[in-house]
């Protein structure tokens, strides 16, 4: 059994990923004749009003599951992704927070991702990265492995417990964590963490992450 002493936390989309994985995927299905083009256009439209409209992320995931999941086959979406990292991930990693990420694993740190993207997506892209762990928003199906219903969300608050879950079992101290993130919505997750990190972070994280004089990731 390894004696981990530093544990390094990564959120995915604008972080390890310089854009929305999620999204990305719906326009990769849309352009392989998987979803019509109207699933990519609500998501766009949903994401916007998340994003500039004060749409909350749980709104968020309950809009996109409701319009555009809701039924689906989650077989059909699984058997897409690998073909759709394979295409996405080489321009799709952010360097400098790729270059962190080895930087932890080639000392020994455990690494793990929290994120908000769903589970058949992050799964393979934490395995892809080789992180020692992972956790995302996940979906439960029904008899047929249809999606029928949101079964959590990874959020910021989540996203802090888990920190804390893994830390514990482990036997981590606070000041041996480091987070990196984007966002404000990710505030608890980066106050668990002795070393907080920003990410081109939005403009609420880069004024907090100024006044804690916090390190900033551009």
């Amino acid at each position: 059994m390894n004696d981990w002493d530093q544990l390094v936390v990564f959120d995915l989309d604008h972080t390890i990923v310089s854009d929305n994985c999620s999204l990305n995927f719906c326009r990769y299905l849309v352009a392989k004749n998987v979803l019509p083009y109207s699933y990519f256009f609500y998501s766009f439209l949903y994401y916007i009003q998340h994003v500039f409209f004060g749409m909350s992320l749980g709104d968020l995931h309950r809009k996109v599951f409701d319009a555009l999941l809701r039924g689906r086959s989650l077989d059909k979406f699984e058997e897409n992704v690998i073909p759709f990292l394979e295409e996405y991930l080489p321009s799709g990693i952010n360097p400098i927070v790729m270059a962190q990420l080895k930087l932890a694993q080639h000392l020994g740190y455990y690494t793990l991702i929290l994120s908000n993207s769903p589970s058949f997506l992050v799964e393979k892209i934490a395995k892809f990265l080789k992180v020692n762990d992972w956790r995302a928003t996940s979906y439960a199906v029904d008899k047929q492995r249809n999606l029928c219903h949101i079964a959590s969300i990874m959020q910021g608050e989540e996203k802090a417990l888990c920190v804390k879950e893994i830390a514990d079992r482990l036997s981590i101290a606070k000041d041996k964590i480091t987070a990196y993130s984007d966002s404000f919505l990710d505030l608890p997750l980066l106050l668990s963490a002795g070393t907080p990190v920003a990410v081109n972070p939005d403009r609420k994280l880069r004024r907090f992450s100024e006044l804690q004089n916090w390190a900033i990731l551009s």
